[in-house]
């Protein structure tokens, strides 16, 4: 079945993509992936991520890495014949196919906010880790005012007030994403915020460039250019003109968890983390 991210794939990975790689690399490498390892990667998009765990896990490795846009496994897919990574198997899937386990690792980077049962995946990725496995998600946020996107979806509840985008910075303050993983019967034992510089060298290219995103894609299929264009105006009065060059550092907000009573390894430390059993968790069998 097609999904909205389809048509706008390959304008994402030329636009999108190489300014989102530092925060996947992040991702990756503070989840600690190492030889051997076994990683599910669910809501994969056109693959920088799976790549780099790919890399990490070495042939000894498998990775798995799904998604629900037809058009982005094929990307991946490309990509990873391009690097000559034999030990990435793409599908077509659901978020909560965790088939193919048990997983060291489970990842979703930026993908997280577009799922309507948020706690069903992350149950669904918990049952299927080894004893010592993890869940590592990355998302937007936290919201910051002077961010274009903000900025932009501002002007568009101003202009157009039933076609507002969801918030991609969902659940990315600390006891909210604890309380989300604690529903999924898993603990989080990591939660720490990145940044890396955005830049555009004109608002007016940031502003097209959001036609390859979803749901910015359907929005602008919906009003049509005319419409968009007063938005763009809108924008471009908060920015400084359309010629502005933008550059910003957006929060990502990173959390690892896994599952209660198990040891767990991260990045940063030198032994393993006891992952606490919380109220209403099951520890994990031994």
């Amino acid at each position: 079945m097609a999904t909205p991210w389809d048509r706008a794939a390959r304008g994402y990975v030329e636009e999108w993509v190489p300014r989102f790689t530092p925060y996947h690399l992040d991702l990756i490498q503070e989840a600690k992936v190492e030889p051997g390892h076994r990683v599910l990667i669910a809501c994969c998009g056109p693959g920088s991520e799976v790549l780099a765990a790919a890399r990490a896990v070495g042939e000894t490795g498998r990775v798995r890495a799904t998604d629900k846009s037809a058009e982005m496994v094929k990307i991946c897919c490309e990509q990873a014949d391009a690097a000559g990574l034999e030990n990435i198997y793409c599908e077509e899937a659901d978020a909560k196919d965790a088939s193919g386990g048990p997983f060291d690792l489970v990842v979703c980077a930026f993908g997280l906010w577009q799922l309507d049962d948020r706690v069903g995946a992350l149950t669904a990725w918990g049952r299927s880790l080894s004893s010592s496995g993890k869940v590592a998600v990355m998302t937007w946020g936290p919201t910051e005012e002077d961010d274009p996107f903000e900025r932009v979806s501002l002007c568009l509840q101003h202009l157009e007030p039933d076609f507002v985008p969801p918030a991609p910075r969902i659940l990315a303050q600390r006891d909210s994403m604890a309380q989300m993983f604690e529903e999924a019967q898993l603990t989080m034992v990591r939660h720490t915020v990145y940044r890396h510089t955005l830049a555009f060298k004109r608002a007016e290219d940031f502003f097209n460039a959001l036609r390859e995103t979803y749901p910015w894609n359907e929005i602008w299929d919906q009003l049509g250019d005319a419409r968009m264009s007063r938005v763009a105006a809108r924008f471009y009065g908060l920015v400084g003109g359309p010629d502005a060059p933008l550059s910003w550092d957006p929060a990502a907000t990173l959390a690892i968890a896994g599952l209660p009573g198990s040891e767990i390894e991260v990045a940063s430390r030198r032994s393993s983390v006891h992952v606490p059993i919380s109220k209403g968790s099951t520890p994990t069998l031994k």
